[in-house]
């Protein structure tokens, strides 16, 4: 049992840790972020947000997970308030179901 909830762990652990686009690869970062409209929320989320945590899309959450992690990254991010409601929006409208 404990070397199963170890693995488990593990599995979670790089999941997590597991990188988004690779942001070397400009044609990959383009053609991820071409489907969505542009919008302040988009620009602010690859500019602020994406950037950092390796080009994640949108997509790898869910709309009702997205406001706590938008309210804990802001600061960090520097988000004004503006910043934030359009990224929120952005992420939001572009989530997994869930």
């Amino acid at each position: 049992m404990k070397t199963l909830v170890s693995v488990f762990l593990m599995a979670i652990l790089l999941w997590a840790c597991s990188p988004g686009l690779n942001p070397n690869n400009t044609a990959k970062v383009e053609e991820a972020f071409a489907k969505y409209e542009d919008s302040e929320g988009k620009t602010v989320f690859r500019d602020k947000c994406a950037k950092c945590h390796g080009y994640r899309l949108p997509e790898t959450r869910t709309a009702e997970k997205w406001p706590k992690t938008i309210d804990k990254m802001a600061p960090k991010a520097k988000l004004t308030e503006d910043q934030k409601a359009a990224v929120l929006a952005f992420v939001t409208k572009h989530a997994k179901a869930s």
